[in-house]
Parts: C-alpha cells; structure tokens; sequence
C-alpha cells in the first residue's frame, strides 16, 4: 500500500477530537460498520453538497459546510479540516503532523498514523442504495410561504408616552443640560467645561459655601475615579428607585417572569471602601441636598417640576445595589417598564413616609384637577401602585390603555386578557389566553359584569380545548352558554369516535348533560358492563362516575349496570380504583338490591406490581431479535395498545400492539410532537434550511398543512397549541394549532446561538454558546413560562448533560481494566460512582441519553449493546436491556418510556407496572 504510515513505536496523545467541536466529515472505520450499515450511515448524514469515498479501511463522509456536533455521539470518527493540510481525525501537535505524509485525510489507525488520498479510493453515490419501490409519491412542496419567521411582538405592551399621546409633556430643554453636567462629572470637568481641581476659588467663598463646595468636589472627585458611579444619574429615567423596582427587561414578545436579580458585586465593594474612608457621608449628603430640595417643589405645589424630579419608592423588584450619584431629573414623565432592577437610595423610613404621603397628596391633586394621565403616572411610577394605576385607568373607562401597561408589565394573564376584551381587542386576549392557559380564570373575571365578554371568550376557550384533543373538557367549557351546545354536542361525538377510553368517558358526560339521549347507547354500555370486556375502558368510566356531583336517573342506571364488573376486575387485580371511590359508586347507584348483592369491599394488593423509577432492584428485558420490515424514524405510543411510527417520506402510520398498520397518513413524517391529550400529533420532515410541518388529528383522521419554519431544536410534546422551538437564534413558543404559527412568547438577543436543547414536562434547558463562555438559561413552562436561572457553565473537561431540576449535570463515563463501565456523576452537591455491566466484546461506543426522572447509559459492543435505565438520584438501576447493536433512540410519554431502533424493534416499559411490550414492526 502507498499509504504512509509512521512506525509502530511512534505515540499519539490525542487520536480522536473531543467534546463540542466543528466537524467537517467523518470517518467510518470498516472494522466495526459493514459496508451496508456505512452507506446506510452515510445516507442518514447526507445533504446537499456533500461528498463520500470508499477505502479499504472505511469509508470518508465530507460534509457540505461545518457542523457543530458533540464528538462523542457523531455516528462516527469526527474529521476536522487544519488549514489547507486535510481532514484529521484528531488535534496532532506540529511533530505529530511532521511525521505525516501528503494527503487528504490523516487517520490513527492501530495506533499509526496514516494519510489517505481521495484519488486512490472510489467515490460513493448514495442515490444508489436507495430502494424506492414502496415508496408513496407526494405532490412537491411550495416552501416560498415558510421562508420568513414568524413575527414577535404582538403581545407585547406599550410605552406610556406612546399609550397617552401628546397628554405626557415632552422632554424638556434642560435635558441637554443635565445630559452634559452627568458627562462631565464622568470626564473630571465642571458644566463649562473646565477642569475639577480641590483648590479654592478666586472669589472668596462663606465658611458654609466653602464647606459645601468642597463636599461636592470631593463628591465629584469620587465619581471621576470610579465613573461607573455616575451611571445612575445619567439614566433617561432621571430616578432611583429606593427598594429597586425599575428599568424594564427586554427581548422578545413577552418578558420573562421572575428573572434572577443579583446585586452588583462592584456597588457592594465600594459601599464598604466608602465607609471605610468616610466618604459614604459626602455621598449621604449629596443624597439628603436632593431630598430635601425635592420635598420643597411638593411644598411649593410646583408639581410639574416635582414629578420631573420625584423619586419612586415601595417598588416590589429586586435591586442591583447602593446608588452612589444624586438622582437627575426627569425629561419627561414616562413609565418604566417591566419589573427589572435598579440602584437603591436608602433614606430611611421616616423620609420615605414622608414622600409616600406628598405623592399621594400630589395624585389626588391631579385627580381633582381631571388630569388623569399624570395621575396614573404618579400611582404606577412614583407609588408603585400598579394594579391601583389600572383600577384608575378602568374607573375612567381607558380599557385600552390599561390593557397595554399591563402587557408592558406583564402583569396576571387573567387581568391582561380582561382588560383587552374590554378594550375590544379579542385577538390579542385569546393570543394570551392561549399562550399561559387563562381561559378559565379571564372568563370568571369577566362573568362579574361583563357576560358578553365572557360569553365570547367562553366560546374561545372552547375551541381552544378542542384543538388540543380536550373534546370533554370542550363541552363543559361552553355548555353554560345555551347558543353554543350545538357545538358542545358535535365535541361529545367527537369524544366517542376517539380511543375506547376516551369514548366510555363520553358516556358519563352524556349521561350527565344529555341524559334522554342514553337509552341510544345501550348496546355500548352492555359491552362495557361484561367482565370479560377490556377492563382498561370500564376503570375509565367508573372513575369520572365516582366524580360526579350532581345525580339523575341516567347516571344513576349507568352506575348499577357497571358496578359488578368493576368489583370483579378489582378483585382480579384489573384496576386501581380505591374504596372510596366504590363508596361513590355504591351512593350513585341508589339501588338497595344491588347494595345488598353487593359484600363488603375487600380490595386485594396487587401482586408483582412494580414502579419503574421507585421500586428497588433492576428489571431485566430483552429486545426482539429478528428485525422488523420497517425502519421507523420515531415512535409514540397513543394508549389503548397502538403506536404511531413515522416512516419518512413513505408518510405516518399507526400499529397495534402486534406492529401491524391499521391506518396510514399520506404526509412526510421524520419526527413526532406528541399532544398531552395523545390525539393531536406534529409530523416534522426536514426540508434543507427548513423543517415541514403537518398537523394529525388522529380522531378524525385529516391532516393540517402549517407551513415550514427554520428549526434548530424543538420540543416532542405540546399541550396542542402552545410549542416551545429554538428558531432563529431565538428561543419562542408557536401557536401549532393554527397555520399562521402565531408567537405567543420569545426571548431573543441570548447573547449567541443556541447549540443544546432539552425539552421536559414542567422545564425546558438552554445551552447558549456566548462569545466567552457557556450559558445555561433554565425556564419553568408550567402554568406560566418563567426564567429560574441563568447561569455560566464551568469549563472542567466533563460532558454534560441537560436534565430537568439539575441543570447541566455533569457526567463521565469510563472502563476499568476488568471491562466493568464506571458511570460517573454529580448530583447536587454530591458526587456519584456506579458499576454498570457491559455487552459481551470490546466495548465499540456508549452514550447517555436524559430522561425525566433518570437516564438511559447505552454501551455498544461489538456485537450486541446493553442499556441500563439509571435512578441518577438513587445512584441504582432501575432496569438493564440487551439489545442487538443498531441505532436506537428513546422517547418519554406520560405512561412509560419507547425504546426503538431503525432495524423496526420497538420496547415499550410502563412506568406504574414496569411491564414490557415487546415487538417488530410488520
């Protein structure tokens, strides 16, 4: 071979990149892929412009522009480009690459160095192994509509100035001057632009104008060495507020809630120096010259000029530290916005008492005189009376204006979306409605005098619950209002046509609201009321029965009829319903024949019944080992024992328990986003820049075209409207109930890309790549979307993983010399080692994969992979899987956890039960 290769004894310190890297190809060593599984690999990972040669080693993947990959899970050998010398298969130092030979790919190799030449290898067309004889033909795309973001900003509030017009007075001339006189303190130079000395005047001063004069220049001098002092007076705000409630946070739609406030570690250090050095009482009376020549405007009634120059006090937000400069004065009397932070000025209570009782002497003042916008402003910025400021604004009918400060301070949705649908804009109430799940709670506000209102939102939050697949909750949503149970009966058959447990619930509701329509649905419930039934739908049924709270003859005959056969299947350990709730059913009943038919109620303890992540010592499976006819991109479970498999561009499919298809959907489907209700599904097919997007009613069996979108990461379960993306650079939740893709939340400006997601129940985790480190940004999604932390991840050489309640959870994986896999972790404060049982063979790869309450450790051998399900809190396993070596992936729902893999093997594991279903794709 004319490959060079370096001798046998030469060493390599690094063969292989590590970590986060920009990848520019892989290698695919033909000693542990086959020429089948690397074309198949080189398939998955092709893109336009892309390119592939065969060797007798392996084959090279060259990719079409750098990618961002995590080395250790690329699929391959990561290959990275080094100036114009090739693809290295890893960071060789200068003498390393001195010993090479030219050539386009260098490569460790049995622990040699060898260079490859493109010439000498054949090139690869991947075109060739595809088998499209079974594959359904679509009419092409138009993406020309999907190119563009959707657009933020629509709920977000205005400023006051623009809310009320030409009623706030501009700003005045003597900004300019105050603009100057704060620049020139920072520069060491007076108004007129002389130099700062502590010298004495030519002019001969009074002893009291000497002592103040020097005061203030010594004050000055203060703030020329540490400039970052005199920011606080050079705000456009002109104040400070005394307990921090101020300037407004930004980026995005809506602000995020409740961020994280930290003190200024730099305000904290110069309090101390200032006391130290006496200097905190040139600063104290700076701050008390202030005060006082401001309570004397409010004594004079100059308010004009007193609200210019007022401070704000009682504010509820956190504060960044001490203010140190005299505040400056207003420009014009404008509103902060949102609820960030700002320096503090502690006055202490008797002046804060003080201001407190002359700005509320001002506003009734202003008040009486009818000037209202001015009255707002001294209640929502000066007293930080926000919510008072809105009663204000509704009393005198200003619906609108109260609606937009309170977007602008993101105050309670229910309040936001009441004061909108006063104001006439039901757009942007049900945008918001939708967006934080507030229907209930704006409709109960509204009911209390405005029934209009809430009978149009009430119609709206209907709709809403029906696009999630929430047909029962839809009824009882709109049923009080008489005009829409039309609509609230088209819901109900909805409900029935849905899954068996869904549908025997529909009975209860029928039989509540309905109860003349029952005699209809006998047949059904006879089938129901046979033990020999299923007994999943029948468990279903008696529990809505037991939660009924009011009576009729419907729901009363419906509960005698299916009270034997629940006895029965919670005497053979079918069902979980507890005594009190038979207790209900008895009462519901109200038969005395039954009651006396009836023993006394003995529930058994179910035998063998295990939790998955609770129960100690590990549950031991296997997966099929003949593969299936089908390679599935995803799987999810839709309960009543089906599975919806997404096939490609061959399109979406469901199977029973036994993977046979029962019913296909003709749409690219590489990915699923899974509703809550399980009957509402987002197939996603990668278009080059672009992600596809179709929404499956799985009910009523149509499909939804939304468009396409550029998508970076995003989640695989939704409420069915609300879906958390990262698009853009920004990280944004979509209405996906609707084609427009309306935003109904985004935070952008992260300060750099996005380059890690995960996406859990009640957290979503945020890895952005910043221009000196990395950042964590974690946010709360339920009931309301709020930033928890923001924090810098150390640099210590661990991978890390995402995971909900820890962040980013540091972990190292590693064999000892007897081949046993030690996994370790930090969790906590707490450091964590575990032993974990390897394949049989040489281990070839693992990795780890996060799941809600744990995680999956894969080790690939040469042959087979073992998978070890973790409790990370208990340091345990919960359940260890053999596997036939392929491609596998995981997916979470609320019952269990899906293993699959492209081979079309599939493992489902209920969490109560840890009951395993096994089975091949037909």
């Amino acid at each position: 071979m004319s490959d060079r290769t370096t001798p046998a004894d030469a060493t390599v310190r690094h063969p292989v990149w590590r970590g986060r890297q920009t990848v520019d190809g892989l290698w695919l060593a033909a000693d542990w892929l086959s020429p089948e599984r690397r074309s198949e690999r080189v398939l998955r990972e092709w893109m336009p412009g892309c390119r592939a040669w065969r060797f007798e080693h392996g084959d090279v993947l060259c990719f079409e522009a750098p990618r961002m990959l995590q080395c250790e899970f690329a699929g391959g050998t990561p290959l990275r480009r080094v100036g114009a010398h090739g693809l290295y298969a890893g960071p060789l130092t200068e003498e390393e690459r001195a010993a090479l030979a030219a050539g386009d790919v260098h490569l460790v190799i049995g622990g040699q160095l060898q260079s490859l030449h493109f010439a000498k290898a054949q090139t690869l067309d991947p075109s060739l192994v595809i088998d499209i004889d079974d594959y359904a033909l679509h009419d092409t795309y138009d993406g020309r509509r999907s190119l563009a973001l959707p657009k933020a900003g629509r709920l977000t509030g205005k400023p006051l100035r623009e809310v009320l017009g030409d009623k706030i007075p501009p700003p005045s001339q003597e900004r300019e001057a105050f603009l100057r006189d704060a620049a020139a303190r920072g520069a060491g130079k007076d108004a007129g632009g002389k130099p700062i000395g502590l010298g004495l005047s030519s002019a001969k001063p009074s002893l009291r104008e000497r002592a103040v004069g020097t005061r203030d220049r010594m004050a000055d001098w203060l703030l020329q060495r540490f400039p970052g002092l005199s920011g606080d007076a050079s705000s456009g705000r002109g104040g400070v507020a005394t307990s921090g409630r101020g300037a407004g946070t930004g980026g995005g739609s809506v602000r995020p809630r409740n961020r994280a406030i930290v003190p200024q570690r730099w305000r904290d250090m110069l309090v101390r120096f200032a006391i130290a050095s006496r200097a905190s009482r040139l600063i104290g009376m700076r701050h008390g010259a202030y005060l006082r020549r401001l309570m004397e405007q409010f004594d004079r009634g100059d308010l004009n000029e007193a609200l210019r120059n007022a401070l704000p006090i009682d504010g509820s937000g956190d504060s960044l530290g001490q203010a140190f400069s005299a505040p400056g004065r207003r420009d014009s009397l404008r509103l902060s916005q949102g609820n960030g932070a700002a320096t503090s000025i502690d006055f202490g209570d008797s002046a804060r008492d003080r201001l407190r009782k002359l700005y509320r002497n001002a506003f009734e003042q202003l008040d009486r005189q009818g000037k209202i916008d001015e009255a707002v402003f001294v209640l929502a910025e000066l007293l930080n009376a926000r919510n008072e400021a809105l009663d204000y604004l509704v009393k005198h009918e200003r619906f609108a204006q109260a609606a937009e400060l309170a977007l602008s301070w993101d105050m309670a949705p229910d309040l936001i979306i009441r004061l909108l649908m006063l104001a006439g804009d039901r757009e942007r109430a049900v945008l918001v409605a939708r967006r934080d799940n507030a229907f209930a709670a704006a409709v109960a506000l509204l009911e209390n005098g405005h029934p209009r209102q809430a009978r149009q939102l009430r119609g709206e939050w209907g709709q809403a619950l029906a696009e999630q697949g929430l047909w029962l909750a839809a009824v009882d949503a709109v049923w009080p209002d008489p005009q829409a149970r039309e609509q609230a009966g088209r819901w109900l058959l909805a409900a029935e046509a849905a899954g068996a447990e869904l549908s025997a619930r529909a009975l209860v509701q029928r039989a509540s609201l309905l109860p003349d329509t029952v005699q209809h649905y006998a047949e059904r419930i006879a089938r129901l009321a046979d033990p020999a039934s299923p007994a999943a739908p029948r468990e279903a049924l008696g529990r809505d029965l037991a939660e009924v709270k009011q009576s009729n003859p419907a729901l009363r005959a419906l509960a005698a009829q299916v009270l034997p056969a629940l006895a029965a299947d919670r005497a053979a350990c079918a069902n979980d319903i507890e005594r009190a709730q038979f207790e209900r059913l008895r009462k519901l009943a109200d038969d005395p024949w039954l009651s006396a038919d009836l023993p006394e109620w003995s529930l058994p303890t179910p035998q063998g019944r295990r939790r998955l992540w609770e129960t100690a010592g590990a549950l031991s499976a296997s997966a099929p080992d003949a593969p299936g006819l089908q390679s599935p991109h995803d799987v999810a479970a839709l309960g009543d024992g089906r599975y919806l498999v997404a096939l490609g561009e061959a399109g979406a499919a469901v199977v029973d328990r036994n993977g046979r298809r029962v019913r296909s959907y003709a749409v690219p489907a590489y990915r699923f986003v899974m509703s809550h209700s399980g009957q509402i599904a987002l197939a996603i097919a990668r278009r080059d820049s672009v992600s596809r997007i179709a929404r499956l009613d799985l009910a009523h069996h149509e499909i939804t075209d939304l468009g396409a979108m550029p998508l970076q990461f995003f989640a695989d379960r939704f409420d069915g409207i609300a879906w958390s993306v990262v698009s853009g650079e920004r990280i944004m939740v979509v209405d996906a109930a609707r084609a427009s893709l309306d935003v109904l939340w985004s935070v952008g400006d992260l300060g750099g890309p996005v380059v890690a997601a995960e996406f859990f129940p009640i957290e979503e985790s945020f890895l952005v790549h910043g221009d000196r480190e990395q950042v964590l940004w974690r946010y709360r999604n339920a009931p309301q979307r709020r930033l928890l932390s923001r924090d810098p991840i150390l640099e210590d050489g661990r991978f890390r993983q995402l995971h909900p309640a820890m962040g980013a959870l540091p972990l190292q994986l590693t064999q000892d010399d007897d081949g046993a896999v030690r996994f370790a972790y930090t969790w906590g404060t707490r450091d964590f080692q575990m032993r974990l049982s390897p394949p049989p063979g040489e281990l070839s790869g693992h990795g780890v994969i996060p799941l809600t309450q744990g995680c999956l450790v894969w080790l690939r051998g040469e042959r087979a992979m073992r998978l070890h399900l973790v409790r990370l809190s208990h340091a345990d396993v919960a359940a260890s899987i053999d596997w036939p070596s392929a491609a596998l992936r995981t997916r979470e729902y609320e019952g269990g956890v899906l293993l699959f893999d492209h081979q079309g093997r599939v493992m489902d594991i209920a969490s109560e039960t840890s009951k395993v279903r096994v089975f091949a794709l037909l």
